[in-house]
């Protein structure tokens, strides 16, 4: 991926498909796949999103333009140091609209499916958690133990990454399940197996519930 920083607040990145295919999605997926296509966006904005680099925190804008090569995605971060410049950055935000349709058009280009490939139809495969304390995962691990899913777990920069894998039950409607369930106890992760698998400490290869179960509980 190549970064390429414009001026304070704004960089343009540049991802070729190779790029993409290595992190392990295919061009199909990141277009007609909207759950796979969130991951990559956020993945590669985790990448440039650090303190010392490119702080992300707050409102930003966001430009992505698709070439046969691979996207080319302008971020441009609003810094909102007082009240005046929050109403000026909101009337200049009015007064363009061609910056909201590029908004619009972006989240329909990279995370809407097409008609026949709702968020209903798409099939769970796997997902990944975040959490703090190695307690906050006990009692989920016994109430799911049981269904025997393949689990690993990872630490990234100060926190623990839960990595389920769903294919081992049959029925969507069970993986919708047990998806619900974990949500219950833990959050949500964007960030992608790939790069927890390179760039993350292995806590627990396999068989995280039950090992958790074993040693914690």
């Amino acid at each position: 991926m190549d970064i390429e920083r414009i001026n304070e607040n704004t960089l343009k990145l540049f991802i070729t498909y190779s790029d993409i295919e290595d992190r392990g999605y295919s061009r199909e997926e990141i277009w007609y796949n909207r759950s796979k296509g969130e991951e990559l966006f956020w993945d590669v904005i985790g990448e440039v999103n650090t303190d010392d680099y490119f702080d992300l925190d707050g409102p930003i804008w966001i430009h992505i333009n698709a070439s046969e090569q691979g996207l080319e995605v302008i971020v441009t971060r609003a810094n909102l140091h007082s009240d005046q410049e929050a109403n000026a950055l909101m009337d200049d935000f009015e007064e363009n609209r061609e910056v909201a349709e590029q908004l619009r058009e972006m989240e329909n280009v990279i995370f809407e499916s097409f008609e026949n490939d709702s968020d209903e139809d798409m099939t769970i495969t796997n997902a990944r958690f975040t959490f703090k304390d190695i307690d906050e995962l006990v009692p989920l691990a016994k109430r799911i133990v049981s269904f025997g899913l393949t689990s690993s777990l990872y630490q990234f920069e100060g926190r623990y990454y839960l990595h389920v894998d769903f294919t081992n039950l049959p029925e969507q409607r069970e993986r919708k399940n047990m998806l619900a369930l974990i949500k219950e106890y833990l959050r949500p992760s964007r960030l992608t197996s790939y790069r927890l698998e390179e760039y993350g400490d292995v806590i627990m290869e396999q068989n995280c519930f039950e090992t958790v179960i074993e040693y914690f509980a």
